[in-house]
């Protein structure tokens, strides 16, 4: 068995189908993959949907109660075949040569390489629960929308018959990062040239998510899978330990297409995002991963930190990693010890 697809999901029964269609749909043949679903405790008949489904490489794993989408991975991971690993989401809808580039990138690449692929997002789908039928979700939705979202209904849905047959139409609605907004399209394009441009960049670990990613299955292994304990991050913070073992990452054009869904974004996620940089500071012993915060002001503006302190690209970013003294961290130090919003530190 070449490549394990592994599949964590909680209640994204919907947008889940589309994803296995367009598994069943690669390039790549069957019989050199699995399809590893773990339905970590869902609530919505995920269960049903899978039984009924006639899949020959595709594998169940059921968990109950809910473990978490860290642990689901583990568990997948865990009975992985393949050599090669690749790490989906239930709404992470992958094109039709993912698996073939994935392997391709792997055999030139050796058995110590980690794979960083691309997302784009489809931001019509947000307020449909069923994108192949068009039925909205129960949740609030502006008038105007909700009238547009009925009336262009038969244009905006999305269907398996289109993912197995008409993939370039899809291509064409998608936005390029994992969700719709300019911050993590700039993220990508960063990521993007910081593999172009650094081959062999300290922070090559910032380049992987989890929604779209392959990695060796013995490396994974080695190195105890994801850490079941980080609040968010969790692919940078993987990717991180695979670089201490000596693995190389590389940026590879394997696509995915996020079935965007509504989200309610507030300043909640801010905080889990911080506590996610000191949790893997205070791991890992290393106040350099606290640059993020620098980094992460440039595209999420912080009034409270100087715009000559921030950190303009992730070029830049692995350049001031490398070279950092203890002198120039301790006024990176002051900056940050004395934000009003210190909170969000904790």
């Amino acid at each position: 068995m070449d490549v394990s697809v592994v599949i964590p999901t909680y209640n994204q029964r919907e947008r889940l189908r589309l994803v296995l269609s367009g598994l069943e749909g690669q390039s790549l043949s069957p019989e050199c993959f699995e399809v590893l679903v773990i339905d970590d405790g869902s609530t919505d008949s995920t269960t049903e949907m899978l039984d009924a489904l006639y899949i020959n490489n595709m594998k169940p794993i059921r968990l109950y109660p809910n473990e978490g989408r860290c642990s689901a991975r583990n568990r997948g991971i865990d009975q992985a075949a393949g050599d090669l690993v690749v790490l989906l989401d239930g709404d992470a809808l992958p094109a039709p040569d993912l698996l073939q580039m994935y392997l391709d990138a792997f055999r030139e690449h050796g058995p110590d390489s980690v794979l960083c692929g691309q997302l784009y997002s489809l931001a019509e789908l947000e307020f449909f629960q069923d994108p192949q039928r068009g039925s909205l979700a129960d949740v609030a939705i502006p008038s105007v929308q909700k009238d547009y979202l009925e009336s262009h209904r038969a244009e905006l849905i999305l269907t398996e018959a289109m993912v197995r047959h008409d993939f370039a139409a899809i291509r064409e609605r998608a936005l390029p990062g994992g969700y719709p907004f300019p911050e993590l399209e700039q993220m990508q394009d960063e990521q993007i040239d910081l593999f172009r441009r650094c081959p062999d960049a300290a922070v090559a670990w910032l380049g992987l998510t989890p929604h779209n990613s392959a990695l060796p299955r013995e490396v994974l292994r080695s190195i105890g899978g994801f850490d079941i304990n980080i609040p968010f991050c969790e692919g940078w913070e993987l990717a991180y330990r695979c670089q201490q073992h000596g693995c190389r990452l590389y940026g590879v054009s394997a696509d995915t297409y996020h079935l965007y869904h509504h989200h309610d974004f507030n300043a909640a996620e801010t905080a889990v995002r911080h506590r996610a940089i000191e949790y893997m500071a205070d791991k890992f012993q290393e106040p350099r991963i606290r640059l993020l915060y620098f980094w992460f002001a440039h595209l999420w503006p912080d009034p409270f930190l100087p715009e000559e302190s921030l950190v303009e690209d992730l070029v830049e970013f692995d350049r001031r990693y490398r070279t950092l003294t203890d002198a120039d961290w301790q006024q990176y130090q002051f900056l940050l010890d004395h934000r009003p919003n210190q909170w969000a530190l904790g």
